[in-house]
């Protein structure tokens, strides 16, 4: 099968080595053409246009940003355009916004269903994310066993919406987890407590999560590098699930806060580094590290 990749992110790019392993032909569009140069390399085709992209390929996956970002790419051209091909949308976007991409999809002639993703780039590597699909259940059985390239137990969650829903309110977790451990962390620091003795209650309690574990060097060394979700992907997800809220008459008020600390990292130049490092701002710190009491 020929297949189109749309965005060669941090999660796309991960998307498109696995389809490279796979027997599918693969042909990647990213509007930064020097995005894709790594791909090429192992394999795939370059496209030069999104159109280029679509006109090649039976299956077009998106990997994009957001909303706006689809709309430009998959859009742009010829109305007929999707006329015999399905578009799976990968990324992060809101219930009603992958609604009317799928309304636009369907106008063009295309089939549409949205396989957002829990997982970053090593789980991608691995073929281990965890796939949430919204989909006819007829459509998701017939797409499986392209999906299972990127994860072994693909979920059908409901009708297009759910599993953007879903993966909404998971998002709203990293986001909330990311805030409040760097407080609770912050709190063992500046009181001078062994932070490994923290941990090591933390880790036989019912609070713990994985998460604290994967993230403390993270935080202990003010490293946040090389990241596995950044700081402006994770301040666009909060707008959503504060506009979801809204939707949903759902009191927001603590995500509101939440919104209000990663702006400040986006303030603080921090933009681009891993979502952790909004310790930064809730510990009120710069370039020096907090003592490392463990």
């Amino acid at each position: 099968m020929n297949i189109a990749l749309m965005g060669t992110g941090l999660i796309g790019s991960a998307l498109a080595e696995r389809l490279l392993e796979s027997s599918h032909r693969l042909i990647v569009y990213n509007r930064t053409t020097s995005k894709t140069n790594a791909l090429k390399e192992k394999g795939a085709h370059i496209a030069f246009s999104a159109q280029e992209a679509i006109g090649e390929a039976e299956c077009i996956i998106l990997a994009l940003s957001d909303a706006r970002a689809i709309g430009e790419v998959l859009f742009s051209g010829d109305k007929k355009s999707l006329t015999g091909r399905t578009v799976i949308q990968m990324g992060t976007v809101a219930p009603f916004e992958s609604i009317e991409i799928q309304k636009k999809v369907f106008a063009r002639g295309g089939e549409y269903f949205e396989c957002p993703v829990l997982g970053s780039r090593k789980e991608a590597i691995a073929g281990s994310l965890i796939l949430m699909v919204g989909a006819t259940k007829d459509k998701f059985e017939k797409w499986q066993s392209l999906l299972k390239i990127f994860g072994p137990r693909p979920q059908l969650i409901g009708e297009v919406g759910k599993a953007s829903a879903m993966k909404l309110a998971l998002n709203q977790l990293i986001a909330s987890h990311a805030v409040t451990f760097s407080l609770s962390l912050g709190i063992i620091q500046k009181n001078n407590i062994n932070v490994e003795v923290f941990s090591e209650i933390l880790r036989e309690s019912a609070l713990y999560a994985p998460m604290f574990d994967k993230k403390l060097s993270n935080w202990i060394n003010q490293e946040y590098s090389n990241p596995n979700f950044s700081v402006k992907h994770l301040l666009k997800d909060v707008g959503l699930v504060i506009k979801e809220s809204e939707d949903k008459n759902l009191d927001h008020t603590v995500v509101d806060a939440i919104e209000a600390m990663v702006i400040k990292a986006i303030d603080c130049g921090l933009e681009d580094k891993d979502y952790s490092s909004v310790f930064n701002v809730v510990n009120k710190i710069g370039d020096r590290p907090l003592r490392n009491n463990s």
